[in-house]
């Protein structure tokens, strides 16, 4: 599966790279586990991972349509993939070069104890070129390892 995957960011990097949208790499790297049950977390708190972003539809004024593809080490200390398409819209802060925004995203997960389909929101901050992005997932009774925990990621959106 990790070669399949590592083909398909590949041919999607090289098909992507001449195209005339936005087009970014993302870089996943940290989450938090919170609303455990028990005395405490007992997870990976350290995803590495890489991913690509095409943004080829919308606007500063009405978002942006994205889709993403990534891999990551899941907080199993398992390898998880994911597909998935989405909408951001943000706003810049004053006369800054900072942007607040916002994303929805809506794809198929496979890891971090679950395989299918999944929404995941998340705020960003950051200028245009380069963003912290914070997702939430709450806490749910539908994972296989009936685990039942809200996760917090981190990662990094670097727009070429």
């Amino acid at each position: 599966m990790k070669q399949l995957l590592s083909a398909g960011l590949l041919c999607a990097a090289c098909s992507l790279a001449h195209a005339d949208n936005d087009i970014s790499l993302l870089v996943f790297g940290a989450s938090i586990h919170s609303q455990c049950s028990g005395k405490h977390c007992d997870f990976n708190g350290e995803n590495p991972g890489l991913g690509l972003e095409w943004a080829p539809l919308g606007n500063d004024a009405d978002g942006r349509w994205i889709s993403r593809i990534g891999s990551y080490r899941d907080s199993f200390r398992e390898t998880a993939w994911f597909v998935a398409g989405g909408w951001r819209k943000e706003w810049q802060l004053g006369s800054s070069p900072l942007y607040a925004g916002t994303t929805l995203l809506l794809g198929y997960l496979d890891g971090s104890g679950v395989k299918q389909v999944v929404a995941y929101p998340m705020l960003s901050i950051g200028t245009r070129k380069l963003a912290l992005e914070v997702g939430y997932a709450p806490k749910m009774d539908y994972t296989p390892h009936k685990t039942r925990v809200a996760v917090t990621t981190f990662n990094l959106r670097w727009t070429f």
